[in-house]
């Protein structure tokens, strides 16, 4: 099947949401796009606007594809792939309408993962090429991880979950991927807080505190970082004290680091 077959049986099988035909179907166009030389700019793509148009759309595609389906190390690897094109001079070819939709995705990918730095290195192509903070907030994409990422850091938590958990009109559902990610994220940055400040807390303030909803996800939270309880009372300082449970402890802590459970054991793009 030829590049240009396959790519309309991509495109309809991704305007139908069939995510799982479409990633199959890209694995196939991306070895097209290596024998053609089209899948990273050169002189000679450069030369034929259209090759470089018809490349950066299979490639958004295929970001959109991996962040339905989850896979969050591939999307990531897509956006790598995709900012030599969304590099290229509007002189050469027309800036895609996808690209801050795509990018407002890697930026909360990157606060799910609290990658500030790359975070800020991200904002800062956007005011290389002339824009201003005001005019990346008033963006219908950007405005929302930038918004985020200012709560964080001045701890301004509630606002977070607020707009996470009121089932805010985010201007593509895909924003919508990030919720449990993001909640879990501030999760661990107020949890960081807390035993700094705090050696015990009592287990209802800690509840109110993480936005749990429950005493079965109070006490998932409490087993999954081996504190000790007496008489209502989580204890910070104090630990399960064989080895194996510590183990235990240090590996959940490490998994809720890493994108809680998201993205970094996800598959690697080809």
């Amino acid at each position: 099947m030829s590049l240009e077959d396959l790519t309309t049986k991509l495109t309809a099988h991704f305007n139908l949401d069939d995510y799982e035909t479409c990633s199959k179907l890209l694995g196939k166009i991306k070895i097209e796009l290596v024998k053609s030389n089209l899948l990273i700019p050169t002189l000679h793509t450069r030369t034929n606007p259209n090759d470089l148009i018809i490349t950066r759309s299979i490639l958004e595609i295929g970001a959109l594809v991996s962040i339905n389906l989850l896979k969050m190390k591939e999307f990531s690897n897509y956006i790598t792939q995709l900012k030599p094109f969304y590099e290229i001079g509007v002189n050469e070819i027309p800036e895609s309408k996808n690209k801050n939709k795509l990018i407002s995705l890697y930026l909360l990918l990157l606060l799910t993962q609290d990658d500030l730095a790359s975070f800020h290195i991200e904002l800062e192509k956007f005011l290389n090429v002339g824009l201003s903070i005001d005019e990346l907030e008033k963006d219908q994409y950007l405005s929302i991880p930038i918004k985020f990422e200012k709560w964080i850091i001045d701890g301004d938590f509630n606002k977070v979950y607020e707009l996470l958990s009121s089932k805010h009109n985010f201007p593509c559902k895909e924003f919508n991927l990030f919720e449990p990610e993001l909640i879990n994220s501030i999760r661990l940055n107020i949890l960081n807080n807390l035993e700094s400040a705090y050696s015990s807390l009592p287990l209802e303030n800690l509840k109110l505190l993480l936005f749990l909803k429950n005493q079965s996800e109070l006490n998932e939270f409490v087993n999954q970082f081996g504190w000790v309880v007496e008489n209502g009372v989580v204890h910070f300082d104090k630990k399960q004290n064989n080895e194996l449970a510590i183990e235990e402890v240090n590996d959940e802590r490490i998994i809720v680091k890493n994108a809680l459970g998201y993205g970094k054991e996800m598959e690697s793009i080809v």
